[in-house]
């Protein structure tokens, strides 16, 4: 149920952005050609004054009609279009290229969360104590390469005398 009216509401969203959309596109287009602002009333005032004292329309008029009217099956053509061809896509791309511009190359490891290991907290001494430890077996593995270095030597001049 409550998917459903989600999906009405994103519905809805989308196609009142459609609308907006397509009404600045088409204003911006017929104020361009025909230098009149379709979204004022007093246009339509005028149109109606010019039509009830006997005017004629010309072919520019039944241009300009036309493409007024013609905003009304634009808006539905553009509502099927977004609900049948993921509309929410169309929406969300843009936003996510921008989001993730230049991570396009970044690939993500994949993580297996069955083989993480989990440690537990550890106090400061218990931290410090490992670490003297790991320096402890650094210095035994160093102080028996240098005996071992010490032994080859000490063959090496054996073998030479």
């Amino acid at each position: 149920m409550i998917k459903k009216l989600f999906h009405y509401i994103c519905v809805l969203v989308a196609c009142a952005l459609w609308s907006a959309v397509l009404a600045l596109v088409y204003r911006f287009g017929i104020e361009l050609i025909f230098r009149v602002n379709p979204l004022s009333a007093q246009t339509y005032h005028s149109f109606a004054g010019y039509w009830n004292s006997g005017g004629v329309l010309k072919g520019k008029d039944v241009l300009l009609l036309l493409a007024i009217f013609s905003y009304i099956p634009l808006c539905f053509w553009g509502f099927y279009k977004l609900y049948y061809y993921k509309y929410m896509r169309l929406l969300t791309v843009p936003l996510n290229k921008i989001a993730n511009h230049g991570l396009d190359g970044y690939v993500a490891p994949d993580v297996n969360i069955k083989n993480l290991k989990i440690e537990e907290k550890k106090t400061i001494d218990q931290i410090v104590q490992e670490r003297l430890n790991l320096e402890k077996k650094k210095n035994q593995q160093s102080v028996g390469a240098t005996d071992l270095r010490r032994q080859v030597i000490e063959q090496i001049e054996e073998a030479k005398k």
